[in-house]
């Protein structure tokens, strides 16, 4: 139930940079005196040669490659302030994330306009501003209206607010605006196959494109994989997957998309075979060993998921990682935990786990160190609390700490901030069989969340309402993507499809 990107700065930022990297073959690019790309300002051509190097690779999708790149500028020319910047959105833990950030800010002077307040932009997942990021977004794109990468920057801001129809509008300006760059198809490409409305036709065409555009790069592959993949044609995904693989054998990625297809196809041990040679090439195994969990959790056993997960939280304090890097890790391990206890009922390992949760979680507001962060993961516990209390039936005490989380949040200026208590509260009005209530609350909460859309489903049954449950539920099992919520639920829903 719980995502993990609310303890994570990062997870904000990675789309921010997937869809975001410049074209590989220009710098503050001037054709006809038009500004198509960011002004690098450096001196050093090593350190610009560097850092496009570094938007190449991220392009294809190569995250440790293009961190390197980026270090490689900054030992070019240390005041590289936007070689900072790019290599903060590939940090591993919010600790190296804020360090990067530093870095720029004091590096500002002398930088172009774009890169000061690309710095801003940045800053607002600081502090948690979608509002200021808007303002920033559209300030770029007003005094740089020929680069295809500030339109991207602007869709990918509307997109976070679930502004689905602007964010389009925004990726088709890119795409006109740069029609040889991947970097707008593969944003239009994300909205129409993740965000809803979705149109997966018009997924596989952007996706395509892609190929067309960037015919040996591995993450072209992968798009079109994932297109596959939504589509429910799993040998296809299959196929695409495996090439990308080929063409970049040193490349996590292709392996754990691979996996997720023997994930749904009940190969499980096929699936673990991917995951754990993803983790070779990988720069640390979480990634693998969260989806080697979720495959137990496809099978049905609970029990060995859980186990996988505590296992896992339990090496970091050993692993000679930071401090910053232990506790996001910790707090993804742990929330699928809780997740799992809380939809199981098992109340009292859902107490010991929160409980576990709150250190790591401690650990992260001081890391991001902003108020903002601060309030979040405060909010972030209460809304456990809250849900334990539901679970147990104390549905007055849940309620008090629903409306505590909600006032915590009161100051953030995200408009998706009440996202989690309206799913709480959807959660606790569940409890009490106020299924109308429900409804109310969980058509507030995050539309593109799939055990959201699991306990819409559950609210809309209990209140009667059989033919809208049953069209939530088919979408629901055609949702071919892993999570733990996925994960929780899939099983139970292609039933619910199957049953006449």
């Amino acid at each position: 139930m719980k995502k993990t990107k609310n303890h994570f700065l990062l997870a904000l930022l990675a789309l921010v940079f997937t869809f975001a990297a410049c074209n590989n073959d220009k710098s503050d690019k001037k054709e006809s005196g038009k500004i198509t790309d960011i002004p690098v300002t450096s001196k050093s051509k090593d350190a610009i040669a560097a850092f496009q190097e570094g938007l190449a690779f991220a392009d294809d999708n190569n995250a440790i490659k293009a961190r390197a790149a980026f270090s490689h500028a900054i030992e070019h020319d240390s005041a590289l302030a936007i070689a900072y910047l790019f290599r903060g959105n590939l940090a591993r833990s919010n600790e190296e994330y804020m360090n990067d950030m530093a870095k720029a800010k004091s590096h500002l002077d002398g930088a172009s306009d774009w890169e000061k307040m690309y710095y801003d932009y940045q800053n607002t997942f600081v502090t948690n501003d979608w509002n200021k990021r808007l303002e920033i977004t559209k300030k770029i794109v007003a005094a740089y209206p020929d680069a295809a990468r500030a339109q991207v920057d602007l869709g990918n801001t509307c997109s976070g607010n679930n502004q689905t129809a602007d964010a389009r509008t925004a990726y088709q300006k890119a795409i006109e605006l740069d029609p040889k760059w991947i970097g707008g198809y593969n944003a239009l490409w994300g909205s129409y196959v993740f965000s809803d409305p979705k149109d997966l036709k018009k997924g596989e065409e952007n996706a395509l494109k892609v190929v067309e555009l960037a015919p040996k790069s591995s993450n072209a592959q992968v798009v079109l994989g994932d297109t596959y993949r939504a589509q429910n044609d799993m040998e296809k995904a299959r196929t695409a997957y495996t090439k990308a693989i080929e063409l970049e054998p040193d490349v996590a990625v292709g392996y754990y998309k691979r996996g997720h297809v023997n994930s749904f196809l009940g190969q499980y041990d096929e699936a673990r075979k991917d995951y754990m040679e993803g983790a070779k090439h990988d720069d640390d195994n979480i990634g693998a060993m969260l989806n080697i969990g979720y495959t137990y959790l496809y099978a049905g056993d609970h029990e060995t998921a859980m186990k996988t997960f505590m296992d896992n939280a339990a090496k970091l304090d050993a692993s000679g990682a930071s401090k910053s890097k232990i506790a996001g890790q910790k707090l993804a391990y742990l929330n699928n935990c809780a997740t799992i206890c809380l939809h199981g009922g098992d109340i009292a390992h859902l107490k010991e786990v929160v409980s576990m949760m709150q250190g790591p979680s401690d650990q992260v507001a001081s890391d991001i160190g902003s108020p903002e962060a601060k309030l979040t993961e405060k909010a972030n516990m209460l809304e456990w609390q809250a849900l334990i209390a539901a679970a147990e039936g104390n549905i007055d005490a849940a309620k008090a700490k629903a409306e505590e989380m909600k006032t915590t949040l009161q100051p953030v200026n995200d408009p998706t901030k009440l996202w989690r208590y309206e799913m709480a509260m959807g959660y606790i009005n569940m409890k009490e069989k106020k299924y109308a209530d429900a409804i109310g609350h969980f058509e507030k909460a995050d539309p593109n969340d799939i055990y959201n859309k699991y306990l819409l489903a559950m609210a809309n049954e209990g209140a009667g309402n059989k033919d809208k449950a049953n069209s939530l539920y088919k979408e629901i099992a055609a949702y071919n993507f892993n999570d733990v919520g996925n994960a929780l639920i899939r099983n139970e829903v292609k039933k619910k499809v199957a049953t006449p």
